[in-house]
């Protein structure tokens, strides 16, 4: 538990010092509002959204997001209501092979938010929340990138990760395709959902979080360390 003391610690010291200096990322200025939550927080104390990106590749360098979405949970419920999908408007960095897999088409992206408004939106939306992802780098590095901010960069978000969680919770020696969203869910018994839509894709995941949310902690209490502790 030290560990991720001390990785929270940072965290939210890199925050304070940004602060204090000036210096917070241009649109990044709602999330840094507030205090980070420490290890001993309820889980029933937290807001959390589950955000799901799809984009045109996974190199970081080269390759942007065409769309994203998301929902909220609170006290082990999801908030359907709250749930968002958008458009990033990259229609002349869509790639064939993406497009295969997305189905996301230049036309679709050309009404979409533009890469700054974006930003705004989801630094916005996402303020105050502990953020859920299934492969959490591939969100926070692009989130970043967004900013125009390097992959080291520090953003003051605590990022849960269902794939690393569920990893734990299983052994370390799984398959790449055995810890896909589709087939985890499949394996808890979670109904199929359309893949590579970005709102369903959070869905998917913030359902997959809540069973493991239980598996963690069965009856008892929730708190944010454990959690935390699993998917870093």
């Amino acid at each position: 538990m030290l560990f991720f003391k001390s990785k929270l610690e940072k965290l939210e010291a890199a925050r304070q010092k940004l602060i204090a200096q000036g210096r917070i990322p241009a649109g990044a200025e709602p999330l840094y509002a507030a205090p980070l939550p420490n290890q001993n927080t309820p889980l029933d104390d937290l807001k959390f959204t589950a955000l799901d990106f799809e984009t045109t590749g996974l190199n970081f360098a080269e390759d942007c997001v065409l769309s994203f979405g998301g929902v909220d949970l609170q006290q082990g419920q999801i908030d359907f209501a709250s749930g968002f999908h958008h458009f990033v408007n990259n229609a002349e960095q869509v790639k064939k092979g993406s497009a295969i897999i997305n189905q996301i088409t230049p036309e679709q992206l050309t009404s979409g938010l533009s890469p700054a408004e974006a930003v705004r939106f989801l630094c916005r939306r996402l303020a105050g929340s502990i953020i859920i992802c299934h492969a959490a780098v591939i969100e926070r590095t692009f989130l970043l990138k967004l900013l125009g901010l390097g992959p080291e960069f520090a953003l003051p978000l605590i990022f849960l990760d269902t794939l690393k969680i569920e990893r734990s919770l299983m052994h370390r020696g799984l398959r790449t395709d055995e810890l896909r969203l589709d087939v985890i869910r499949q394996k808890r018994g979670l109904p199929a959902y359309v893949c590579h839509n970005a709102l369903a894709d959070s869905v998917a995941a913030a359902e997959v979080f809540l069973a493991q949310v239980k598996d963690v902690f069965g009856k008892g209490p929730g708190r944010l360390g454990p959690l935390y502790e699993r998917s870093i």
